[in-house]
């Protein structure tokens, strides 16, 4: 991305635009005073941070609402084929509800009011409330005593336990589910692990699973994601943010 943004274009000599009487107002912008080095680095990584942001919740109307809402269309179409049938028309009304699950899920996460006035702990607890198809039990552990977190770290953050928590309960067919945000030395420490069926990392792509979101947020938040699982061992997803990059 360019900086010319934060730079007063400089008129040619026979620009008749390039007069810098000052409007009447006061709103002249060559007043303004230059950003600073740091200023200026600061925008950019915020407009970055923004732009990455948008990226994620693409990605997860992709993976998420697009395919489940396909899904119910091609069950209509058979069910259309196949009316004696009523296989396809229940699988598709489970996938609508999951979709208007998901929906809700979104428009949360983009505006979760208790995330600001509460706190995380406050958030996931309404979050986890939302319908599902999964049955499996949702444990949440938070510290009292959490490092201090920027507005769109802790919006980040709670994104990353949304996703988390979707993926297990789409996939893993899990019937507990432990959350737990906790400091551990010098990094703050994001966990979400699974009693589920597990599957091989090694093996997996990187989307099949819903994960790139999970890494999208990793790294926006400098720190460094871990999957550990292993089929018929459950799943855990670690998230390792170091305390300097919360502080910076």
């Amino acid at each position: 991305m360019s900086s010319h943004f934060l730079t007063n274009p400089t008129p040619s000599p026979g620009d008749p635009t390039g007069d810098h009487t000052a409007d009447p107002h006061g709103s002249d912008a060559s007043k303004l005073p230059p950003l600073s080095q740091e200023a200026q680095a600061n925008l950019w990584r915020y407009i970055d941070h923004l732009e990455r942001w948008r990226q994620s919740i693409g990605f997860e109307i992709h993976d998420g609402l697009t395919q489940q809402i396909t899904a119910a269309l091609l069950f209509l179409e058979s069910y259309e084929r196949e009316k004696p049938d009523t296989t396809s028309l229940n699988r598709c009304r489970s996938i609508l509800e999951e979709a208007l699950a998901e929906s809700r899920r979104l428009i949360q996460g983009l505006n979760p009011k208790r995330l600001d006035e509460e706190g995380i702990e406050a958030a996931l607890q309404d979050f986890i409330k939302l319908p599902s198809l999964s049955t499996a039990q949702i444990d949440v552990s938070i510290d009292t005593q959490l490092p201090h977190l920027a507005p769109w770290q802790r919006s980040c953050l709670f994104r990353f336990f949304q996703e988390s928590i979707t993926n297990a309960r789409k996939h893993s067919e899990a019937t507990r589910i432990d959350v737990s945000l906790k400091r551990q030395g010098q990094d703050l420490v994001a966990c979400v692990k699974d009693d589920g069926i597990g599957f091989e990392v090694e093996s997996v792509e990187l989307t099949s699973h819903g994960l790139t979101g999970l890494k999208q947020k990793t790294d926006l938040l400098e720190g460094k994601l871990t999957i550990d699982s292993a089929p018929a061992r459950g799943t855990k997803i670690e998230l390792h943010i170091p305390l300097d990059a919360l502080n910076g």
